[in-house]
């Protein structure tokens, strides 16, 4: 993991996303060296600081069995999007006059989450609605990345650009929240019936 190269990516994507769209639309990165080199360490980074809190906060509170099942959804939540909106949007892009391409798709879902993974680890750390609430905000930017690449990344004509974002952030909007509420219920379940073990 080149911790630099994720530093450098993430302040470009973010105050320079039309410069940092063309230049990843020019790499010859492999889509999993933006999947493990990228994305992962930010979900390692949340899990890590949604999992600090939860020691800091609930010890005592929470069963082992509720805290191993809480960090596996926080694990698999941000992948599920990652991979669910990428395999969608590639597959609806003839339909906005757009070229399918998996790798780019990938690439367009990945770095255009760059808002929404920087406010969820400090949301993570503290949880008080204030930082939650930064989420929903850093969604909105996320959109706003997302439609500055979809062009470059997707080869998507102007006229066809605010509509096939616009549906592409309700995709990855709609398999976050199914995947966090099937995760949550999973979890909560667990809590509430008191299955596991406790500290």
């Amino acid at each position: 993991m080149n911790f630099l190269a994720i530093f450098s990516r993430s302040k470009n994507i973010l105050f320079k996303p039309a410069e940092e769209w063309d230049a990843i639309e020019k790499e010859n990165n492999s889509t999993s060296s933006a999947i493990f080199g990228y994305a992962l360490p930010y979900i390692i980074a949340i899990t890590l600081a949604s999992l600090t809190i939860t020691f800091i906060a609930g010890f005592g509170w929470y069963s082992l069995g509720y805290i191993v099942l809480s960090t596996i959804s926080n694990l698999i939540t941000p992948f599920a999007v990652i991979v669910f909106s990428s395999l969608i949007i590639n597959a609806i892009a003839p339909s906005f006059e757009s070229t399918k391409n998996i790798g780019n798709a990938f690439k367009l879902v990945i770095y255009s989450y760059t808002a929404a993974f920087l406010t969820s680890i400090a949301a993570g750390l503290i949880p008080i609605p204030i930082f939650s609430s930064l989420i929903g905000i850093a969604g909105l930017y996320s959109a706003y990345t997302l439609w500055m690449g979809i062009s470059p990344m997707m080869k998507t004509p102007e006229h066809k650009k605010v509509s096939y974002t616009i549906l592409s952030f309700i995709i990855m909007m709609g398999v976050y929240g199914v995947t966090f509420l099937t995760l949550n219920v999973i979890t909560a379940a667990f809590y509430f019936t008191n299955t596991a073990f406790r500290f």
